[in-house]
């Protein structure tokens, strides 16, 4: 469960990085984010230079890759020694995830990449798990972070309530089954239509112990 985006394409002019880099370093700067230019290259062969820019656009979304193969490929950070090294045999899948930013910074994600699309990146991909991308729909991505948003707070206020002791956290059957009650009584609180009363919870029948 989560919201993220994914993203992969091709600069269409290699000359123009420069360039790709300066706009995305002036909306770093508009929107009060961090970026920070990138320069490695592979040991073996000084030519083969990953480039680009490391994004953080809004506090709580993951770090955006905007660093680019030698063959000018979108690469993600786990990419770059396969890139360096020219191992990397297709353009990769980016993706950053956005479910515990903004709902304004997932939309400047997607703005984004809309505009590199149009003016640096012309066959870029972009798959969208809040489906904004594909909608432009700021509701239905508000719907999505918020119910993803319900469902975490919900799971930690259960781990709170069926707390481990040091022994039990250490025994691996024991936290999966009790986080699988646990996820199972978050996905039943959630899907329950609002306008019911509140769900009693009735004790488990079977046998718990102190651990």
């Amino acid at each position: 469960m989560g919201v993220t985006i994914h993203y992969r394409g091709a600069i269409a002019d290699l000359d123009r990085v420069e360039d790709f880099e300066d706009r995305v370093l002036d909306l770093a700067l508009e929107l009060g984010g961090q970026a920070q230019i990138w320069r490695t290259a592979s040991d073996r062969d000084p030519s083969r230079m990953i480039r680009g820019v490391v994004l953080n656009l809004c506090p709580g979304q993951e770090t955006t890759s905007l660093l680019l193969s030698p063959e000018g490929w979108l690469i993600g950070l786990f990419e770059i020694e396969d890139a360096e090294n020219g191992e990397l045999t297709e353009m990769p899948w980016c993706f950053v995830k956005t479910q515990f930013g903004s709902l304004e910074g997932h939309v400047a994600i997607v703005e984004m990449l809309a505009a590199l699309k149009t003016e640096f990146f012309p066959n870029l991909e972009v798959q969208d798990e809040g489906d904004y991308w594909e909608t432009r729909d700021v509701n239905r991505l508000a719907g999505k972070l918020a119910f993803l948003k319900a469902a975490i707070e919900q799971f930690s206020q259960g781990l709170e309530q069926y707390g481990l002791s040091a022994e039990a956290a250490e025994d691996p059957e024991i936290l999966v089954s009790r986080i699988e009650r646990v996820a199972r009584k978050v996905q039943k609180t959630l899907k329950r239509p609002a306008e019911h009363p509140p769900v009693r919870w009735q004790d488990d029948n079977s046998a718990r112990d102190d651990e």
